[in-house]
């Protein structure tokens, strides 16, 4: 008799342990829904987001080369018959707030490796009304110096060039501010600093300050209009006095999401993007390049 009810003793805690469990992860995962998730891709069309990849994500970028509004336009091709960049990656979600990725890019034959951590999760209820994160990229140029740039001279117009490999890498920190405002229009500011050890020219500094601003409005489930506009602080020279502009479309699916657009770089990583010269946008004829992005992710 003792041992029956000792028996029907721990199958009550038993099952009070056990609906306790059940309870405590349903709450959890309702409180996980109330996330609030400004963004599709972990990158919008140059600019990084907030978002954390869902498992393994592989994307394609992708940008041909410039043409203009006149006959260039068809004659080549849409700039499918010049020369293009496109740059490979790779990433993997270490957890649902930090991830780790692996990239290759044409020019310059760069291999770069980056990461984010989200600091801030926007929710529903407001208590939390931004999304923060904090991500940072590394790049190593593969390519050969070419012949001209061995004989020139640093800025002191002194000391000659060396082949070093810390002239090969180049250094991207952002801070990602975003917000969904509504079911329609999300916002984002990206506060962006880029530290190049290689430069051309001794009026330019080894540090370029950024303002990059973007948005995304949803006009229906799976399709949106992008656009992102990149203010530079600094190293404003006579040949990079422009800023990059993009504009362009997006369409989801439940495991790709692709991104075509216009913009006026024909760079792929933003320590090129933000240091680099890009076409001026009020200019006659509009000259631009078409790209495309494609994200993949892989769930296990």
């Amino acid at each position: 008799m003792a041992t029956y009810y000792l028996h029907k003793f721990i199958k009550q805690k038993t099952m009070r342990i056990v609906f306790t469990l059940t309870f405590v992860f349903t709450l959890g995962w309702s409180f996980a829904q109330d996330y609030e998730q400004a963004f599709k891709n972990k990158q919008l069309i140059n600019a990084q987001t907030a978002v954390i990849p869902d498992g393994f994500d592989f994307t394609i970028m992708h940008r041909f080369g410039e043409v203009a509004l006149n006959e260039d336009f068809y004659k080549d091709f849409l700039g499918f018959d010049l020369p293009a960049n496109i740059r490979f990656s790779l990433s993997y979600r270490i957890n649902d707030r930090f991830y780790l990725g692996i990239g290759r890019t044409k020019i310059g034959k760069t291999i770069d490796v980056e990461g984010k951590y989200l600091l801030l999760r926007q929710t529903k209820d407001n208590s939390s009304p931004l999304s923060v994160a904090v991500f940072h990229s590394t790049g190593v140029s593969t390519s050969e110096f070419d012949a001209v740039r061995e004989t020139m001279f640093f800025g002191d117009s002194i000391t000659p060039f060396e082949n070093k490999f810390l002239h090969r890498l180049s250094f991207n920190t952002q801070l990602i501010l975003s917000k969904k405002f509504n079911e329609w229009l999300s916002l984002q500011l990206s506060p962006t600093v880029i530290y190049k050890n290689l430069i051309v020219g001794h009026e330019l500094k080894h540090h370029t300050f950024v303002l990059p601003f973007s948005g995304r409005l949803q006009y229906s489930f799976g399709s949106a209009i992008l656009f992102e506009y990149a203010h530079k602080l600094n190293n404003r020279s006579d040949e990079a006095l422009n800023n990059p502009f993009s504009f362009g479309f997006e369409f989801g699916t439940a495991g790709h999401v692709f991104q075509v657009f216009a913009t006026n770089s024909y760079y792929l990583r933003e320590s090129n993007i933000y240091t680099e010269s890009v076409s001026d946008i009020y200019d006659k004829p509009f000259k631009h390049h078409l790209g495309f992005n494609i994200r993949r992710v892989w769930w296990f």
